[in-house]
């Protein structure tokens, strides 16, 4: 029990060793930092109308010798070197994305001229065998509404519907039906 508690103290103690040292490290850092902004004084207004401008004219200036030089608004030369090193790390990701994009571009030609292009053919696919002609009618009006040709086959008992599709991708039609109809068969 005695170990245990020694153990508990001494771990403290170099935790808030730890946090002291880092403490120190922060506020050294923070006291190293860029020095407080310079303030610029806004130039004296102009006066709106003409009547004051002709009084201006005519009083001499003696408000120009009372001001002092303008504080110089150089930046610092580490400001300047990390611009400038901001502007070359834009230049490098804008150059780089020009690369990929025209590798982008090449590529995409070079799949367009290997693509053979793939003939129209008809294709005959069943979207569905119901049992009852009524089903199968609506089954038949719902793929003409979406603007196929179709015909009910009466097989095996069931009145299947089939439509006639002509298409040079008959894969993404039978995609199309399958989700529509909930299934469909390639049949010639």
């Amino acid at each position: 029990m005695g170990k245990e508690r020694l153990l508990i103290l001494l771990g403290t103690l170099i935790a808030l060793i730890f946090f002291y040292v880092g403490l120190n490290k922060w506020l050294e850092s923070k006291s190293e930092s860029a020095p407080p902004p310079v303030v610029i004084k806004p130039a004296p207004p102009q006066p709106a109308f003409p009547q004051q401008e002709e009084k201006a004219k005519e009083e001499p200036k003696v408000e120009e010798k009372k001001q002092t030089p303008p504080v110089e608004t150089q930046k610092p030369k580490e400001d300047l070197i990390a611009q400038k090193i901001q502007e070359e790390k834009i230049k490098e990701v804008q150059k780089t994305h020009q690369k990929q994009e025209a590798r982008k571009e090449v590529a995409k030609q070079e799949k367009q001229a290997e693509k053979p292009k793939r003939e129209v053919k008809e294709y005959v696919i069943q979207i569905g065998a119901f049992s009852s002609k009524e089903n199968a009618d609506r089954a038949l009006e719902k793929a003409k509404s979406m603007g196929y040709r179709g015909e009910i086959v009466n097989e095996d008992n069931f009145y299947k519907v089939r439509v006639r599709v002509k298409t040079d991708d008959p894969k993404k039609v039978l995609a199309k039906l399958k989700t529509t109809f909930g299934g469909a068969i390639i049949k010639q």
